[in-house]
């Protein structure tokens, strides 16, 4: 089995790299922008196939490059919540999320993505339905924005497509930002 983790070496990417190792995975093609070279202590020890950064994978895995995938982690995205640079967020979050799941679908791929319960933003409920998703921050519109993507294209999908929509996760190999 070949799995691709994108954020690879970030926290949730990495325990995930470590959990496919556990259960005998390690054609793990790992994907992240280590320009914040201290990331990589997260993937010390972890058994993976191959090294992209994100400038790289992206086209590459769009043209069919690597092969049979048979699923994607998407775990890749700008998560700082103080982040104000619109254009960045969106072009990190939503642009590579929407190219990436454009390329699954036509490969037949399946994805699993980081969402966030920032979507709801001030919102007193967690349904998933409009009126209850108000983000509050340009990250959680950005994540919101594609969510919305992946509905409207769930009824007519090539391959499954999952999002999970984190809250203030926490664990092994985090580090502490800022």
């Amino acid at each position: 089995m070949r799995v691709v983790v994108t954020g690879a070496a970030g926290m949730i990417g990495a325990n995930l790299v470590h959990g496919l190792n556990a259960i005998g995975i390690d054609d793990v093609i790992a994907v992240d922008d280590l320009t914040d070279g201290p990331k990589y202590r997260n993937l010390l020890g972890a058994q993976i196939s191959d090294y992209f950064d994100r400038s790289d994978f992206y086209t590459r895995f769009a043209r069919g490059e690597f092969g049979q995938v048979d699923a994607v982690l998407h775990e890749g995205a700008c998560s700082d919540t103080m982040e104000h640079n619109g254009r960045y967020m969106l072009d990190t979050n939503y642009r590579c999320s929407k190219d990436l799941l454009d390329a699954c679908q036509a490969q037949g791929v399946r994805l699993l993505y980081a969402s966030s319960a920032a979507t709801y933003g001030g919102s007193n409920s967690f349904r998933e339905e409009p009126e209850f998703e108000r983000p509050l921050n340009v990250y959680g519109y950005s994540k919101l924005l594609f969510d919305n993507v992946v509905r409207r294209m769930l009824p007519t999908a090539a391959s499954q497509v999952v999002g999970f929509r984190y809250f203030n996760v926490y664990g092994p190999r985090e580090q502490h930002k800022g």
